[in-house]
């Protein structure tokens, strides 16, 4: 455990070359305020000023700013609007896991303005801090004042809803956006937002905040041109293109010295319904604990601000140098960077019926299905490392679900893929999309990488049944699992899989774990040495000259075996060590200039399994240029969103997906080199009890 001198030391050696000179790191897109599927604003430019803000899917999602020094000099620094004004210049831009740093200053060199968006590291809290340090760069005393914007598709999912708008002013000033027309679960899908539930942009203060709603190109030009701001406007509700309606606060800083001053806005998303989960609407979580009362909830992020912002601060410096010591620079670069795209697809509720709160994952952009099976699973390192209970919270419902306690019957032998489309969960057995093995395999395996780490089995008990008819069903199949769909299904069916069987084969041996870990012995031998058997047979039928093969049946042909790392992870020993070398080794011969192929078919690849194959690499030298193949491209690609899992590994070009969860898999290497650093981090720098109130949504 490094002391506080030591973390500042490495992070110092870290930004040092972050924010250096423009050789440094490019991220493809950034993230800026990321907590929930719906509401997930990224820049896809250098600079934030050279392109509007937008989703993650890239419909707009505009946020605008501008910087008034003196009553004199105008300028912007977020968002290309008015395009007459000058932008400001940008020195710094800094991502860290939950906190995204913007250095500016004016042409003039007169005043440097630090823009920062913090996410507070609790997945419950629905809202970023927006915070604004100014100083003096030139020896003299300014008189500043900020204008910050959001646009009217914070409330809405297409431009031609209609949108509504409200104030509150008290103590502090809430300005909020909505949808007039509110029908939670009207639309569900991937690319979809909300158009139900309230935005919010609320003032810590009323003191030196002054609040405006109305035509956001008239509350900029006013403000840009030193004029009298107009007054609020009242030709409400109206379609979110029509005159586009905005909310805007101008903050004033009076006394700008060469002494860092700040100020900050909040903004914060009720969607009042986040899930219809089997026709139970369920809430947010965070309202189980506030009593359904927003207010109660902007109380306390303002009451708390200092106390979240050093929570923040905390958790970026141990998250940053555990990442950085097990694996580089490269590495931490890429963790910091996909940190809140992880935990940005998740939605925590509360269950009325069940009295507990529920955890779901939106798989994202490669379709908007809720808690894919095969999407936790790529994603579970991140969760194994630093949250195994959440890993344990967003399995439990698809658990009830195979288990029938829902109102839809489940009458498959084998785990289901996923729960419906985002946000209503109600598909049938017969709508699954059908991947038998993958789906069995993935739920053994993670189940038993949460029992290893929190070493409870307490949460199975209703479930051992489903979980003995998966592992019957593996044992039965394997094997050789014939002709079925895997996770990599936009390459449609392989028959004869390797890597499938290689999952079957770990999950039936996972399956043998868990029966271990809860007394039954004798039973867990029997699948074990069944397991054993199953690996014992790919040994010698998936071989080929220098490696294994991409099908039982193809020689001369060759795929990523990433499920291999299953056994590492688990300490499984159904599989030789020579396996993974000898896998390894072959590997690297396949080398591109962004990463290696999936397999013998095609050059297109999955920075998710790439992680995993560099993990199991026993060679430093070898891991490590695979993984600043997956640097290069985050840093090179062309394709401007948020870091795709799926590209060509010859030209670093985006074939499809974005922002998705599985980018947890880049944490493998973490969960396998620094197993207990985890347990340091949330000891350390994670607060155990949430301010102030109950505790119903932390994970138990």
């Amino acid at each position: 455990m490094k002391d506080k001198s030591q973390i500042a030391y490495r992070l110092g050696f870290l930004y040092a070359k972050v924010e250096g000179d423009p050789g440094d790191f490019r991220p493809p897109a950034v993230p800026l305020i990321v907590f929930s599927p719906h509401i997930s604003v990224w820049s896809s430019s250098d600079n934030l000023t050279a392109s509007d803000t937008v989703h993650w899917s890239g419909s707009p999602l505009p946020f605008h700013g501008l910087i008034d020094v003196d009553n004199s000099e105008v300028y912007r620094f977020l968002g290309t609007l008015p395009s007459s004004v000058q932008p400001m210049v940008q020195n710094k831009l800094v991502v860290q896991p939950w906190r995204t740093i913007y250095t500016l200053s004016t042409p003039t060199n007169t005043v440097e303005l630090i823009l920062t968006f913090s996410q507070p590291t609790s997945i419950e809290d629905p809202f970023t801090y927006i915070t604004f340090n100014l100083r003096s760069l030139d020896g003299k005393t300014h008189s500043v004042r900020i204008y910050f914007e959001e646009g009217p598709m914070v409330g809405v999912n297409d431009k031609d809803e209609k949108v509504f708008w409200s104030r509150v002013d008290s103590d502090i000033t809430v300005l909020t956006m909505n949808a007039f027309n509110q029908i939670p679960f009207g639309i569900r899908g991937d690319a979809t937002r909300n158009n139900w539930g309230y935005a919010h942009l609320i003032s810590p203060q009323r003191s030196s905040f002054s609040g405006y709603q109305g035509f956001g190109d008239d509350l900029r030009q006013a403000f840009a041109n030193h004029q009298t701001m107009p007054t609020d406007d009242t030709r409400k509700p109206r379609h979110a293109n029509d005159q586009s309606p905005a909310s805007a606060f101008i903050i004033n800083f009076d006394q700008v010295t060469s002494q860092t001053v700040s100020n900050y806005l909040i903004f914060l998303y009720d969607d009042l319904y986040s899930m219809l989960y089997f026709e139970e609407w369920q809430v947010p979580c965070w309202r189980a604990e506030f009593d359904n009362n927003v207010t109660l909830l902007i109380n306390e992020a303002i009451s708390y601000y200092q106390s979240n912002m050093q929570d923040i601060t905390d958790s970026n410096e141990m998250l940053i140098t555990l990442l950085g010591n097990i694996g580089g620079d490269h590495y931490a670069i890429l963790g910091s960077l996909v940190t809140r795209q992880i935990t940005g697809a998740l939605s925590r509720t509360w269950s009325a019926k069940q009295n507990r709160s529920q955890l779901y994952m939106k798989e994202i952009s490669s379709d908007g299905d809720v808690s894919t099976v095969d999407v936790i699973f790529p994603s579970s390192p991140f969760f194994l490392w630093l949250h195994p209970e959440m890993l344990r919270d967003v399995l439990l419902p698809v658990l009830a679900y195979a288990n029938n306690e829902t109102d839809i019957h489940y009458n498959l032998a084998w785990a289901p893929h996923h729960l419906g489309t985002w946000s209503v969960c109600d598909i049938l057995s017969e709508e699954q999309e059908q991947m038998p093995m993958e789906e069995s395999a993935n739920m053994l395996l993670m189940l038993a990488g949460i029992v290893q780490k929190l070493a409870i089995t307490d949460f199975l008990a209703p479930y051992w049944n489903v979980m003995e008819i998966w592992a019957q069903y593996l044992n039965s199949t394997l094997p050789d699992p014939g002709n079925q769909l895997c996770t990599d299904d936009f390459e449609g069916p392989s028959p004869h899989n390797c890597n499938l069987a290689l999952k079957g084969i770990l999950g039936l041996g996972a399956y043998s774990l868990l029966l271990n870990a809860s007394g039954q012995a004798q039973r867990a031998s029997v699948y074990m040495a069944q397991a054993q058997d199953h690996a014992n047979y790919w040994l010698k039928a998936a071989r080929d000259n220098n490696n294994y093969r991409l099908q039982y049946n193809l020689p001369n042909t060759w795929s990523q075996k990433y499920n291999l790392i299953y056994q590492s992870i688990l300490s499984l020993n159904l599989f030789p060590a020579d396996t993974a070398k000898l896998e390894s080794s072959y590997y690297m011969t396949k080398m591109l200039d962004f990463g290696i192929p999936l397999d013998s078919r095609s050059n297109l690849t999955k920075g998710d399994w790439t992680s995993w194959i560099a993990a199991f690499n026993d060679n430093e030298g070898q891991k490590n240029a695979i993984f600043d193949k997956l640097y290069k491209f985050a840093n090179e690609s062309p394709d401007r969103v948020p870091l795709s899992d799926f590209y060509d590994a010859a030209n670093g070009h985006v074939l499809g997906f974005r922002a998705r969860p599985v980018m947890g898999g880049l944490f493998i290497r973490a969960l396998l080199e620094s197993p207990l650093a985890c347990d340091i981090y949330r000891q350390t720098k994670i607060p155990t009890k949430r301010h102030g109130r109950g505790n119903r949504c932390s994970p138990a």
